[in-house]
Order: C-alpha cells, then sequence, then structure tokens
C-alpha cells in the first residue's frame, strides 16, 4: 500500500515516520479510500501502544500520513534474529498489543491483520501499527471481494479466510497466533504451501505449546481457546486473552499449593450458610496460622471446625504430641462432610463443563477415511461430468472455494464459478485425483494430485486439499483449495 520514510520535522526538531501512497495506486479510488481511513482510525485511537499519528495531508500529488517514529526494532525482526522469545516476554508483549487492541475495539474497529511485522518494538515497549485494512466492524462492504485478500494467511482467522462477518474475536485469533509464534518461533498453522495453511486453519488443531522446552503447561490452555475454531469458544476480548498470558507465566512462579488445610471448603456448620470458598495458598508465612475463613456476602463468616492435615509425609510422623493434635482436630465426620461437600462441587463444575461443551448438537460421529475417500471420489466424478445438480447436494452451505487467483465463499458463488469453468472453453472434459491422503475425524481431511484434461486433449496438474463435515446425514465438501 505504501512505502515509509524516516523524516526529520524541522518545526518541532524530531525524527518522524512518513507513509507515502504507492504511486501506482494513486489512481485507485479503493486504495485512496483506504489511506485516508488509517489516518481518521489510527488519529481516533489514543493509547499508549498505538503508534500516534501526528498529522495527514497531500504535497505535490502525493499522500502522506506522519507519525511517530520508533527507534528500535519490529516483532518479526527479532524472532528472526533470536527464534523466539522467553514465555515472560512473549506474555509482556501479547499483553500490550492486546491492550492497543481492546482500545480500537471500543471505537467498533477491527485491525485484522495482527502479525509480528505489524508490532513495532522500543526496549520493552510494543507499539501496534498499520490499520490500513481496519474496517468498521458494521461496514457491510467486503475488502476481500473480486479475490482481494487482505491479511496475512499465518495469522488469519477461519471466519475472515471464509470471507465471513468479522469482529474483534477475529482479533483475539490472530493475536493467539502471534503469541504462539512468540513462543515457538513459527506460526502455529503455517505449512508449506498456502492452501495446506488455510485448510489447517479450518480443521486442525493446534499442537500442544507446552511440548517446546522451557514453556509452561498453563500455555496450553491459553493457545487452545485463543485459536477454537468458533469465535463464542475464544476469549471475550483481547485483553483476557493477554491476562491470561501474564496468567500462564505466572503459574510458573507462583507460590506452590500444599494441601495442608483441607478445610478451605466451607464445612456444614449449624445456622451458617457461607458462600462460594476463596482458596489461599498456603505458605511458610501462613502455616500454623488461624484457621482460614470462608469469605461471603458482607462479612467474613468463622469457619467453625478445621481439618488439618501435616503439610508434608515427613511432618507428619515427626511429633506423636502434633500428630495426636491433629487427630483431635480432624475428627471423621468432617472429613466426610468435606469429601461430600467436595464432590458435590466436582459434580456442579462437571454439569457447567458439560452443559458449556456439549449446548450445541454433535454430529453423530466422526468421519472415517472411507467416508472421505468417497466424497471426494463423488466430487472428482460430478466435475468430470459437468453436474452441477449433484455437485450442489455435495457441496457444504459455507463452502469456500480458494485457488491463487480467485476465491468464493458460499454454495451459490462456488456453483457459479464451476458453471462458468463448464461453458468456457476450453471444456474440462475428465477430473482425476491420485495419491489421495485423507485425515479422518470430526473434521475431514484430504489431499491429492489432480489431472484436468480439457477439449483438445490439453492437460493441467496441480495439488488440491479438500475439507470436509458431517451435515446431518451427508458427508460434504466445505473447502476446496487447489494450487
Amino acid at each position: 500500500m505504501g512505502v515509509v520514510y524516516r523524516a526529520h520535522e524541522v518545526s518541532l526538531d524530531r525524527a518522524v515516520a512518513i507513509k507515502l501512497i504507492n504511486d501506482e495506486l494513486a489512481g485507485d479510488a479503493e486504495a485512496l479510500r483506504r489511506f485516508e481511513r488509517e489516518a481518521r482510525l489510527m488519529a481516533s485511537i489514543d493509547h499508549p501502544n498505538v503508534i500516534p499519528v501526528y498529522g495527514a495531508g497531500e504535497e505535490g500529488g502525493h499522500l502522506y500520513l506522519v507519525m511517530r517514529y520508533v527507534d528500535g526494532t519490529d516483532l518479526q525482526s527479532l524472532l528472526g534474529s533470536e527464534g523466539r522469545l522467553s514465555p515472560t516476554q512473549a506474555a509482556k508483549i501479547t499483553d500490550q498489543v492486546a491492550r492497543a487492541l481492546d482500545a480500537a475495539h471500543k471505537r467498533g474497529l477491527v485491525h485484522r491483520d495482527i502479525k509480528p511485522s505489524n508490532v513495532l518494538l522500543s526496549d520493552e515497549h510494543a507499539y501496534l501499527t498499520d490499520f490500513g485494512i481496519t474496517r468498521l466492524v458494521d461496514e457491510r462492504t467486503s475488502s476481500t471481494d473480486a479475490g482481494k485478500w487482505i491479511g496475512t494467511f499465518d495469522y488469519m482467522s477461519p471466519e475472515q479466510l471464509r470471507g465471513e462477518a468479522v469482529d474483534a474475536r477475529s482479533d483475539v485469533y490472530s493475536l493467539g497466533c502471534l503469541l504462539y509464534a512468540c513462543l515457538t518461533g513459527s506460526a502455529p498453522f503455517h505449512r508449506d504451501t498456502t492452501a495446506a495453511t488455510i485448510t489447517a486453519h479450518l480443521y486442525d488443531e493446534p499442537p500442544s505449546i507446552s511440548d517446546v522446552p522451557g514453556i509452561p503447561k498453563a500455555f496450553d490452555a491459553v493457545i487452545r481457546r485463543a485459536l477454537a475454531k468458533r469465535p463464542k469458544d475464544r476469549y471475550g476480548s483481547a485483553g483476557q486473552l493477554g491476562v491470561a498470558a501474564l496468567g500462564a507465566v505466572q503459574e510458573r512462579r507462583g507460590p506452590p499449593w500444599r494441601f495442608a488445610r483441607r478445610a478451605q471448603l466451607p464445612l456444614a456448620v449449624p445456622g451458617v450458610t457461607p458462600a462460594g470458598p476463596v482458596l489461599r495458598p498456603v505458605t511458610e508465612e501462613t502455616r500454623g496460622a488461624a484457621p482460614p475463613t470462608v469469605v461471603g456476602g458482607d462479612a467474613e463468616t468463622k469457619v467453625a471446625r478445621t481439618a488439618v492435615m501435616p503439610a508434608s509425609a515427613e511432618g507428619a510422623g515427626s511429633s506423636p504430641e502434633a500428630g495426636g493434635r491433629a487427630a483431635r482436630r480432624r475428627p471423621r465426620g468432617v472429613d466426610v462432610a468435606l469429601l461430600g461437600g467436595l464432590a458435590a462441587v466436582v459434580i456442579a463444575v462437571g454439569a457447567i463443563i458439560l452443559v458449556a461443551d456439549y449446548g450445541s448438537p454433535r454430529p453423530t460421529g466422526p468421519l472415517t477415511g472411507a467416508e472421505i475417500n468417497t466424497a471426494v471420489r463423488d466430487f472428482a466424478t460430478d466435475y468430470s461430468r459437468r453436474d452441477v445438480h449433484s455437485l450442489s447436494r455435495l457441496l457444504a452451505a459455507n463452502v469456500s472455494r480458494v485457488d491463487p487467483s480467485s476465491s468464493q465463499h458460499g454454495r451459490a458463488a462456488v456453483l457459479h464459478e464451476y458453471e462458468s469453468q463448464f461453458t468456457t472453453r476450453p471444456v474440462p472434459t475428465s477430473y482425476v485425483l491420485s495419491n489421495v491422503k485423507v485425515s479422518p475425524g470430526w473434521a475431514g481431511r484430504a489431499q491429492a494430485q489432480y489431472t484436468l484434461t480439457v477439449t483438445g486433449g490439453g492437460h493441467l496438474f496441480g495439488h488440491v486439499v479438500f475439507g470436509l463435515q458431517r451435515t446431518g446425514k451427508r458427508i460434504q465438501v466445505a473447502l476446496i483449495s487447489t494450487q
């Protein structure tokens, strides 16, 4: 879209960055509109982690944008030199970018191009930049029309890749990809080809990040939620993801949770109805202190009885008197009450998890390799026959078709593309798949080499990736990515 220069602002005697729109785009009305919008949007966000805009205008037929000059580097260059960052550094950068995104989202703006090269670093301070492709959430026109892809495939959300409406949760997904790249040095779904990368975003689960040496296991849950395929399953805001990333680091550093005071769960006390318990870690300072309290309502209610278990097996047997005191403070009835209360809590939490995870209808079963193989063979047969009606039944309503020069989203658009191919010479006469490799699962995948024969005897060769899903009793194609 443009080129950025370091410059000197004479009137204020300071270094600035000037972004000029490319000359070849000067006559493009859409490019000009995006440039003007970038200036307005960036200037409207006043946040310490967003690059401030000093001015914008035209000089000698050139549109320009004046921004703060950051004397440092960008995250992409840092990852290139360092390989990967420490969990602490990765979490801090993610948290700062998350704050910048929250500020933008509050104004109804979605960045849509979160990636390492758009994060500038000055010492430990991070700036989010390049709002050039941002659009208002309620804007109805799509900048991806006519095959114009916006954003970087390695960091794009599934709904953005499908050409669907995006909101703040799309940026949350991209930020999760950025966090993963900071921790490992590579984007989570990067593959050898664009088609394979898109397929991975749509169907693959992120690898376990704690398998990388030095990364706390707590990051697995953070990454898994940030990169959920469905927007509603992700963090509700970028800020929540930033806090979770910092918490994953702190979990590794935090004090050990020793189960020395089991009575921090509320006990059945006559006349007392405690609220939910507040669990506190037992440290050297708190061991031996007064019995814990259960915090609820407007006051703290003392727990009537306390069951104490020694902090370690060694401590349990070191003093007969201590063991006697512990036994006197731990009547069997209290233990039974504790176990019963704990079981009720576990059952209640389990019920909540079940409702959250299984509230929507589930497919009737994972796709088998045979089902996937049959579906893609049927596709090849229907395409060879130029049978639009059969292809319509085989394609999912939300199907996407992607090739290096164009993309279509939705069954009607994909069928329209095929009808055009079937009526424009040279007409395809045969579509044959070879070296088919299938991946069974709830979301199936198949990849293969194809040979397309057209009228006149010409041949085209390439690679195709299919994504498949179960819709009721049908196995339908939801993605066709061709190279």
